[in-house]
Order: structure tokens, then sequence, then C-alpha cells
């Protein structure tokens, strides 16, 4: 009969075995590029989205499109991620901290969603995503699903971040609070298993940066045409933009660190 060990994690499917759990694990991507985008939107439709405990700091909506290269727990292999998320506090009982709280994460490989759903909170889902298109001085890609493109992100005309600003990018990016809230459905029924609050820990050491125009246009959908994201996708496209802020490009080395990462009280 299998039997868990204590002193080992493990992942679906379990009964094959789990791992020594590893303190000082962390997931490498040494060769990250990241467009971040900022729009100024309506402030209270954002807290609508946030849980008990998040508190919105700026009527921002950051959208991240990020192209991942010579990953380590991908044995060198490559994934690319859009992630969506807003500025909070969590005003815990016991935590108090500032991150980014995640509303979803679209990426383009089956293993870091897994890695990242359920083993450690984050809302990930899957999404085409195209690596970036460089022509004449524009950077494009866009996300679609099952054919029907729903995302497009443009950065214009890029120039390099040097000096005193180049060192606030990076120190920005040595600890990124990434927050979510981890729901567990219930089987045949309504209603979670499991409702936590989580941080997953990262890092970035940045190699250089440019500023340049950012565009961001989305395209609603209809449920026949995305039926488990067309909510969440329509639900984005809505939200009024007040403003969008130059979007800012990053190259460098990206540590993610789920084993430190812990349920928020």
């Amino acid at each position: 009969m299998f039997t868990f060990e204590p002193n080992k994690t493990y992942s679906m499917p379990p009964f094959f075995g789990g791992a020594e759990f590893n303190p000082n694990a962390e997931g490498r991507v040494n060769d990250s590029v990241e467009i971040n985008f900022t729009q100024i939107t309506d402030g209270n439709r954002l807290a609508d989205y946030l849980p008990k405990g998040f508190i919105l700091l700026k009527p921002e909506l950051h959208i991240c499109f990020g192209q991942y290269r010579q990953i380590d727990f991908l044995a060198g292999g490559a994934y690319n991620i859009i992630r969506v998320t807003v500025p909070v506090y969590f005003n815990g009982m016991r935590d108090k901290l500032v991150g980014e709280f995640n509303l979803v994460i679209w990426e383009n490989k089956t293993a870091p969603i897994t890695g990242g759903r359920e083993e450690s909170g984050m809302p990930k889902i899957y999404a085409d995503i195209e690596d970036f298109h460089i022509f004449r001085e524009k950077y494009f890609t866009n996300a679609s699903f099952e054919g029907n493109t729903f995302l497009r992100m443009e950065m214009i005309n890029p120039q390099p971040i040097q000096g005193q600003w180049l060192k606030e990018v990076r120190a920005n990016h040595a600890n990124l609070n990434g927050l979510a809230l981890r729901y567990i459905p219930k089987i045949g029924a309504p209603g979670a298993d499991l409702i936590q609050a989580a941080l997953y820990p990262a890092s970035a050491k940045i190699k250089s940066a440019w500023i340049g125009k950012g565009s961001i246009q989305w395209t609603k959908l209809t449920s026949e045409q995305n039926k488990h994201q067309a909510h969440i996708i329509n639900s984005l496209a809505s939200l009024p933009i007040i403003e969008t802020k130059p979007a800012i490009m990053t190259k460098g080395i990206l540590s993610m660190k789920p084993i430190t990462g812990r349920v928020l009280k």
C-alpha cells in the first residue's frame, strides 16, 4: 500500500514518489525579457476584485509580458507568460506586506501552470502567447485561445534606461512579492475545499532596461469562443482606461522562489 513520507513533498500524481524538501530550491530563468505596462483605471472597480485582507494601493492595472528562456527546471526550455496584477497591501492578523496581487496569469506551457497553480496558489491558466515580434522600432505580441485573439501588447520606440534610473529599476526588482488567492473547489458540489491568501516570492537581476510608448488592446470574446476565460477577458476589457503610462522593458535573470512561499494570515 502506498503511504506518504512526512519529510517529502508530493505533486499530482503522488503515488510514484515524492522529493526531499529543499528550503533553498528556486526556479531560475537565465534569459528573462519582460515588458511591463501600467494603466490607470477606476480604483473602485479594481478593489471589487480583491478578497478580504487586500487593500488597493493605486488605481493601476499592471500587465506584464514575459519571454523566458534557458529555464533550469525545464531542462533549458522556454515559455511565455502574461501577468495581470494590481499593487496592494496585505493587512492580515499576522502578515503585513506590500506586493502585486495576481488577478490572472496566462502561460503557454503546462509544467509552470501546474507548478504554480494548486501547489503555490497562483491563478494560472493556458493561452497561446506569441514570442516577441520586432519590426521597425516596435515590439509586439498577442495572446489567443483556440484561434481567437483576446490581447495585443505593443511597445514602440524603446530607448535605453541608464544611470540612476537604471539603479532604481534594479532595486525595484530585487525583491518581488507575488500575492494571490489559492482557491480549491469542492468535488461534485458548490463551494470550496480550501481558500487561502498566498505569497510567491521572486527576485530579478536586471542587466539592462528600456522605456517606450505602451499600447494594450483587449478583444472581448463570447462564451462560445472561450468558454472558460471569456468572463475574465471581458471584465478586464471593460475597465475604463484613464491613462496608459510608458512601458518598461527589462532583460536579466529571474529567480522564482516558491519553496519560500507561504500561506498568509
